[in-house]
């Protein structure tokens, strides 16, 4: 089963069980909570999104801040980072969320080896403090798009043979941006080499993008075949997850779900 949904609430929510209720009212059953710049929520409201969720069977996760570096140079920086990543758990733990969504490093002077390495040692200890506390939601790690970035799929495979409760998250629109071929064949060879997972977790967008990677975020179809994607996800068979980060989430959430309950076509 493939689900899909938006990346933050749909426009107009009055509140988080509000945007849960208009997610599925848009037939979709998917929404990602967007803890992107600061992790504030209102426990109460949390508590009320959660029940709306499971009652509706919309599928939370939660994309922690951006600005974490847990390769820094710095050890004050990598220690607020591991804190940033504790907190969105906490905040994933109140919604009820599955996963929590991270964009881990940047290499700086860093080879790949020492840039993974530190990530490993800092997520570590993140996952050590969150069992301690009781909080349940996966770390994913994301697929970055620009070549300053930790976040290859090969980083992330080693990285979750070594540091438990991880999974991948793989940004399509990231792997197109950061130079890989995305077509039919290459899809499902990449597909298959994830490492299983009860559920992939994935973000599709269109893409603007340099030599040195991501630039921006565009709406379906601009710099990435979605439709392609979609296809090479139904037919791997994979339980999935698709959050639309597009600068049209909701509708575009919405174009994705026509295309996959009815009109896709064969690869």
């Amino acid at each position: 089963m493939i689900r899909v949904g938006p990346a933050g609430y749909p426009e107009g929510s009055r509140s988080p069980a509000d945007g849960v209720r208009k997610v599925r009212q848009a037939g979709l059953d998917a929404l990602e909570l967007q803890f992107v710049r600061n992790v504030q929520f209102n426990p109460q409201k949390a508590h009320e999104a959660r029940e709306e969720a499971e009652r509706l069977d919309v599928l939370l996760s939660a994309h922690a801040p951006y600005y974490i570096n847990l390769a820094s140079p710095s050890p004050e920086t990598r220690g607020k980072s591991m804190e940033w990543v504790i907190r969105a758990m906490r905040g994933a733990e109140a919604f009820g969320a599955w996963l929590v969504v991270v964009h881990a490093a940047t290499y700086g002077r860093l080879g790949t080896e020492e840039a993974t390495r530190q990530v490993i040692a800092a997520l570590h200890e993140v996952s050590d403090r969150a069992r301690g506390e009781g909080l349940n939601a996966l770390i994913g790690l994301e697929t970055m798009g620009r070549g300053a970035a930790w976040g290859t799929l090969e980083e992330i495979a080693r990285f979750m043979a070594e540091v438990p409760d991880t999974v991948p998250v793989i940004d399509f629109a990231h792997l197109r941006a950061r130079g890989t071929d995305l077509d039919p064949a290459s899809l499902r060879s990449m597909l298959a080499s994830v490492p299983e997972v009860p559920r992939l977790h994935c973000h599709i967008s269109g893409i603007e993008f340099t030599a040195a990677g991501e630039r921006r975020h565009l709406r379906l179809g601009e710099g990435l075949d979605h439709l392609m994607v979609l296809d090479a996800l139904v037919d791997r068979g994979m339980e999935a997850t698709v959050i639309c980060e597009s600068t049209a989430p909701m509708e575009d959430s919405r174009r994705m779900l026509e295309h996959l309950t009815g009109g896709r076509r064969s690869i």
